[in-house]
């Protein structure tokens, strides 16, 4: 049977409205990347991306002051990311990431509520301190102790995910892979009744502006081995809200 005049314009619209929706969700797709469980095989690779990530950051700097130049100083903070992502692993923690044309470009080291202690943290990293002394030496040992130890004595009480690190590939800054990270971890608080947001640490000041444009809130500072840090706390969305 054909279609009356108002019927045909009435599809019509109803194929435009199609078309942008479609439209839209590529745009979407386009401008937040997918994030994805990192696997231990990748490990290497997020070593890599955090180590220039975090080439020059306060606390880093702080942590292993030596030696300067860029690409050997990338090197040993390599091998200190390393220690850093076997520990997550042996805790059975996860780690997140955005990968391009199969290439890990961003990284991030969570912790769920269990969170490991000061103690059993330097214990169960006994085993590569090797690898640590060769990251950072004897110092950089002996500071690692004491941030363990401060970090973990400032997480607020209330249940929540903590963003230990994350990091983009310096290449690949700009294209919203981290914005896609703190929405991933948003969107798996509010699947858990149990905890009331994510907890973060920033050494860097423009940083605060980044993480309040994309809902965290200051609760507080600190200064582990004498850098100045943010402390900061994203809670859960009102499912009243959410659900419009």
């Amino acid at each position: 049977m054909a279609c009356g005049g108002g019927a045909r314009a009435q599809l019509k619209v109803w194929k435009k409205k199609v078309a942008q929706k479609s439209t839209d969700q590529q745009s979407t797709n386009q401008a937040w990347p997918r994030v994805a469980l990192v696997f231990p095989e990748h490990y290497a690779d997020a070593a890599g991306v955090l180590s220039r990530a975090f080439v020059d950051d306060p606390l880093i700097n702080a942590l292993a002051p030596e030696p300067r130049e860029p690409v050997e100083r990338a090197r040993r903070l390599a091998g200190l990311f390393a220690v850093v992502l076997k520990l997550q692993r042996g805790d059975g923690q996860p780690v997140f990431g955005v990968f391009e044309a199969g290439r890990l470009i961003a990284a991030a080291v969570v912790e769920g509520t269990m969170h490991a202690s000061a103690g059993a943290t330097v214990a169960s990293g006994l085993l590569s301190l090797p690898a640590m002394v060769r990251a950072v030496g004897w110092g950089g040992v002996r500071r690692s102790i004491r941030l363990v130890d401060t970090l973990t004595r400032n997480h607020p009480p209330r249940p929540h995910l903590y963003l230990n690190i994350l990091g983009v590939e310096p290449s690949f800054q700009g294209r919203h892979c981290g914005i896609a990270i703190l929405n991933h971890l948003r969107d798996l608080v509010e699947t858990r009744s149990d905890l009331d947001g994510v907890y973060l640490e920033t050494a860097t000041e423009a940083n605060v502006a980044y993480y309040t444009r994309n809902g965290y809130e200051v609760i507080g500072e600190f200064y582990p081995l004498g850098v100045r840090m943010w402390r900061m706390f994203q809670a859960r969305r009102d499912p009243a809200v959410t659900s419009h």
